[in-house]
């Protein structure tokens, strides 16, 4: 789902609802929460590729990079 955040999201109301049909600020934060799980997912994929290839010198690329656990997260 995309959601687009636009310029005056907010704009004279706490921004918690749009009644136009545009995106809530659950809405936006339920994206964030999507597309910040996929980039963890995609940098721990990368890691691990690293740690696999031979061709790099021996560093563990996983235990020193893996971000702490994700806080934001859908309920």
């Amino acid at each position: 789902m995309t959601v687009t955040i636009e310029q005056d999201f907010g704009d004279g109301a706490s921004g918690l609802s749009d009644e136009t049909g545009g995106a809530t600020v659950a809405d936006a934060l339920r994206a964030a929460a999507d597309d910040m799980t996929n980039l963890r997912v995609k940098f721990a994929a990368l890691l691990a590729k690293l740690d696999a290839d031979t061709g790099l010198d021996d560093s563990d690329y996983v235990s020193t990079l893996t971000p702490a656990a994700q806080t934001l997260v859908k309920g």
